[in-house]
């Protein structure tokens, strides 16, 4: 298995790399490729969220804590004053930052369903719903930041697999096939729970309608072939 520093690496190198070929075909302005590149690297390091002492897991309960914190307290915060809204921030923090990690650790197991296609699939609609929804983006650059964030994530699933080819000895680890599958076998509860999980999350993303326009124009089709094809 891969150790941080290297999927942070892989997902950062690989994000990079298709955020430069969306740019360079007029698919996403700078501004929106570094927020692809960002949310891609992002989702290289999702997959260990479900090893209890992993860095991962450590950044990403208090921010977890942080966005819902805030999140809440501005949608009421013209109904209740300072006072009471600054305590029930505090509250959502510290239960999000101590209480869902221990929550998480109950039901979730290393390399089970969270190194599977249909937790990246999972993230990658939260970041779509999420950016369309909260942060108000354009259909189009939500689903591009989802697809990154799923792109990353995979990346990390496959390079654990790469991680489990022992090319010295030409043989076969017995973490192989544990990371990149398209669910748990052995952990069937959590599965059909993710899975429904994976379908909720995917009624709140918008429509394709404006993803399928543009990449299906011709003009699209023209710039990929030009930029990206053989110079000369």
């Amino acid at each position: 298995m891969a150790n941080f520093n290297t999927h942070l690496t892989v997902a950062a190198s690989v994000s990079g790399v298709l955020a430069i070929g969306v740019i360079v075909t007029e698919l996403a302005t700078i501004k929106a490729a570094c927020l692809y590149a960002l949310l891609g690297t992002l989702g290289g390091i999702l997959p260990d969220v479900d090893a209890p002492k992993s860095i991962p897991t450590r950044l990403l309960f208090p921010s977890l804590g942080v966005f819902l914190a805030s999140l809440i307290v501005a949608t009421l915060i013209k109904r209740f004053s300072w006072l009471e809204l600054a305590p029930l921030w505090v509250a959502i923090f510290l239960g999000a930052h101590y209480g869902l990690p221990k929550l998480f650790a109950k039901f979730t197991n290393h390399r089970g369903n969270f190194h599977s296609i249909l937790a990246a699939l999972l993230f990658g609609f939260i970041s779509t719903a999420t950016l369309y929804h909260i942060f108000g983006m354009r259909e189009f650059v939500a689903w591009f930041a989802g697809a990154f964030v799923t792109t990353g994530y995979l990346a990390h699933l496959l390079l654990d697999e790469i991680y489990s080819v022992d090319v010295a000895n030409k043989r076969l680890k017995k973490s192989f096939g544990s990371a990149l599958k398209l669910a748990s076998a052995r952990h069937k509860l959590s599965t059909v729970l993710l899975l429904l999980a994976t379908l909720s999350v995917f009624q709140f993303t918008p429509s394709t309608k404006e993803v399928v326009k543009i990449l299906s124009h011709p003009y699209t089709h023209k710039i990929i072939k030009m930029k990206l094809g053989p110079l000369g």
